[in-house]
């Protein structure tokens, strides 16, 4: 920019209109300029966006400006008011038709994506107007640094775009910056925080910054967000599927609200599809020329929202699969059984179930196999077992938990099941899937089956933790010398071996000979204490919920 002096002070250059303005009244004269406030503006409009984005043509960027007044929702055609011109219902019509005809090409999930709050489906818990806590931030235009976690397809891109509108219809000015972290590096990053800073200090319009899939960040990515988003050069927004705990950095949780958000329900995604429904039918009247609407009922939609697991992106995908698929059906209503075939006979991955191999879903869903065996509840082991073979979890892994169930929570009570645990993960190997499915259903009812003992779990796990702290000095006693072996003369001399009884010699092998270190027995006031297996196979008490039954 030129600078220069004048008696009433220093005067900037104005980057729309190129005036020279004073410089404690640049921030309102920009404000008036950008928005075409100005009488004496060249006819060609500009935008704070443009003006401080540069010229783009200069680099290309993997981030994406996210203008917010863009896209303004196209005014419904027709209108209660017997007033209103002809000329003004056909012009709303034009507006609408030429809307429909530049969303047309984008997939469903894109058409249908929300451009206000209030039409935005689920998340109650921390939208609604009563308790919702990030609701109360937006109301006072404050939009704090936070993390979105949820599972795919619940809507945290179109939240974090609406959140930020919604923040600067409140009164405070913020602009939305996009990315990703599968595509975003660190020079890319330096340059958003360094145009972040410009921007405030330019205009006082804060920069959000949000990057979709966050837990992919190395740890240095993650460090280099710390500064920027405490000093609140930047408003943080990262989405990401995976436990923040796991994946993130504490310093990074730390400066930023965790918001979980749910799948959305039957009813919600309901309304979703209905919405998808009616949009579709817009688009067949107005730019398809589809001579029928899509009809659908609440059966084939509770159908749709079974087979996308909470995922309503792949629902709608669904969705615009029966669309396509229905056009040259006729103006019938479909079936159940039509909607069925028409899945099945364009995508097999619509049948499969919702299952990550690597995510929090693989954790969670093991653990609940494990569980259930414990809680020897075969059917739901089985279900469990079912679920993962189904997502595509590797076989052998669901094997060898076997095999430390048979140890951790039969044990001693049958001898027998670690065998069979051992046996199914060869059958695994040997054989693998679908052939060995059943070896390893049969395992896995048997284990549920089978009474529980945790006698030696408990008592190894005890051991465990006492050599960890050499207690009683369990770890670093000497080996007593009567029960040492003495393969040499030199040994025999030193007293290696040296009055130790030979068990089988005796009748019925008893003897009275003592196996702990001396060290150990003197520093042990309680004999018991060195008790590790103590004949219990289970616990004492009693479930208050059973008693109540």
């Amino acid at each position: 920019m030129n600078h220069s002096k004048s008696s009433d002070g220093q005067l900037i250059s104005c980057p729309v209109c190129n005036k020279q303005i004073p410089y404690i009244s640049i921030n309102s004269h920009l404000d008036s300029c950008a928005s075409g406030g100005s009488e004496n503006e060249p006819k060609r409009q500009h935008t704070l966006t443009g003006v401080l984005g540069g010229n783009r043509k200069r680099k290309s960027s993997n981030s994406q400006v996210v203008d917010l007044e863009a896209d303004e929702r196209v005014t419904q055609a027709g209108s209660n008011d017997s007033k209103k011109s002809k000329e003004s219902k056909d012009y709303s019509l034009d507006r609408e038709y030429r809307w429909l005809l530049k969303i047309s090409h984008l997939p469903l999930s894109e058409k249908l994506r929300p451009r206000d709050i209030r039409d935005y489906v689920g998340q109650r818990h921390i939208l609604s107007q009563e308790n919702g806590t990030l609701s109360k931030f937006v109301k006072q235009g404050i939009l704090p640094s936070m993390i979105l976690w949820g599972p795919p397809g619940v809507g945290k891109t179109s939240l974090a775009r609406l959140l930020t509108k919604t923040a600067c219809d409140s009164g405070t000015t913020y602009h939305l910056i996009e990315t990703s972290a599968t595509r975003a590096n660190t020079s890319e990053l330096r340059s958003i925080f360094e145009k972040a800073k410009n921007d405030f200090n330019l205009t006082r319009r804060r920069t959000v910054l949000f990057i979709d899939e966050i837990h992919r960040f190395n740890k240095g990515q993650q460090d280099l967000l710390l500064p920027y988003a405490e000093n609140g050069d930047i408003v943080l927004i990262g989405a990401t599927t995976e436990n923040p705990s796991f994946q993130l950095n504490n310093a990074l949780i730390s400066r930023c609200h965790v918001f979980v958000l749910n799948k959305l329900n039957l009813t919600e995604s309901c309304i979703v599809l209905s919405r998808g429904i009616a949009l579709l039918n817009k688009c067949r009247q107005m730019i398809w020329k589809v001579g029928h609407p899509l009809k659908l009922s609440r059966a084939i939609l509770k159908y749709i929202v079974d087979l996308s697991m909470g995922d309503i992106r792949r629902a709608l995908n669904l969705l615009e699969m029966i669309e396509v698929s229905s056009r040259d059906t006729g103006p019938k209503e479909l079936t159940i059984e039509d909607a069925r075939s028409m899945i099945k006979n364009n995508s097999e991955d619509g049948l499969n179930t919702y299952y990550d191999t690597h995510g929090d879903n693989h954790y969670d869903t093991i653990s609940a196999f494990h569980k259930a065996i414990r809680g020897s509840d075969e059917n739901a082991s089985l279900y469990y077992l079912a679920r993962m073979l189904q997502g595509g979890e590797d076989p052998l892994y669901i094997a060898r938990r076997m095999i430390r169930i048979a140890s951790e929570d039969i044990g001693l009570a049958d001898n027998s099941l670690l065998p069979l645990a051992v046996a199914a993960h060869d059958a695994v190997t040997k054989l693998g899937l679908p052939e060995a499915d059943l070896a390893l259903a049969q395992c896995c009812v048997a284990l549920a089956r089978s009474p529980k003992s945790v006698e030696v779990y408990r008592g190894w796990n005890k051991l465990k933790a006492m050599l960890k702290e050499n207690t009683f000095s369990l770890a670093s006693s000497g080996i007593p010398m009567h029960i040492r072996n003495a393969p040499t003369e030199l040994m025999k001399e030193l007293g290696y071996h040296k009055g130790y009884k030979y068990n089988p010699d005796y009748l019925d092998g008893k003897v009275k000979q003592e196996y702990f270190p001396q060290e150990v027995l003197e520093q042990c006031p309680d004999r018991s204490d060195l008790i590790f297996v103590n004949g219990k196979p289970l616990g004492d008490q009693i479930d208050s919920d059973l008693e109540n039954e």
